[in-house]
């Protein structure tokens, strides 16, 4: 964890997310970008401590975010899916979980779930309905395109609940069809954190 983060944390961490738990957060959603030669080796405890405490846990395939066409660790979740559903007796999910890009598996007793959002090995462009605003007003509307909203100036200008809707009618039609993370690696300059999750 501190090569990854920075800093030696990992018991705080695991303190506020019981903590959360305790508190009667329900769902509680833990995110892990799998990387290879990093934290790959770590994917299966992960997967059994959330199965443990009855987390959602999101496997997230690493993309070329920030990239300058070096090496990012990807990782395929395909094996990995298909080893944790033995491992772990996983099954498909009946209902969708927020409509999001995972594609879930869940315990035979349905308390955890293990979602598997993979934008490089299968992507899910078609089906995609996200979009981030970030902290300065900017909506991003693809993590591999460029296309972007910028509503400060309209927040400042005064607009009206009325024009922020079409704003907002008219940013989503800028969406596009797909990324280019395979095609164009180095395309997207931006880091993750510069965006958001």
């Amino acid at each position: 964890m501190e090569k990854i983060t920075g800093r030696d944390s990992l018991n705080q961490i695991l303190d506020g997310i019981m903590a959360g738990k305790a508190a009667g957060f329900d769902p509680i959603k833990i995110n892990m970008v799998a990387m290879r030669g990093i934290n790959d080796g770590e994917i299966d405890a992960m997967a059994e401590f959330c199965i443990e405490h009855g987390f959602i846990l999101r496997l997230i395939e690493a993309m070329p975010m920030g990239a300058t066409g070096q090496d990012t660790g990807f990782l395929d979740l395909g094996p990995i899916r298909t080893r944790l559903t033995q491992k772990f007796g996983l099954k498909p999910q009946a209902a969708e979980l927020g409509g999001g890009p995972a594609r879930y598996l869940s315990t035979e007793d349905g308390r955890a779930s293990i979602g598997f959002i993979t934008p490089m090995s299968q992507h899910f462009c078609a089906t995609c309905n996200r979009v981030r605003l970030s902290v300065d007003g900017t909506l991003y509307l693809c993590l591999g395109q460029e296309e972007k909203f910028e509503f400060r100036p309209l927040l400042r200008d005064g607009a009206s609940d009325a024009e922020l809707e079409a704003a907002i009618r008219t940013a989503i039609e800028l969406k596009p069809q797909k990324h280019e993370f395979r095609e164009q690696p180095t395309k997207i300059v931006r880091f993750m954190s510069q965006t958001g999750g």
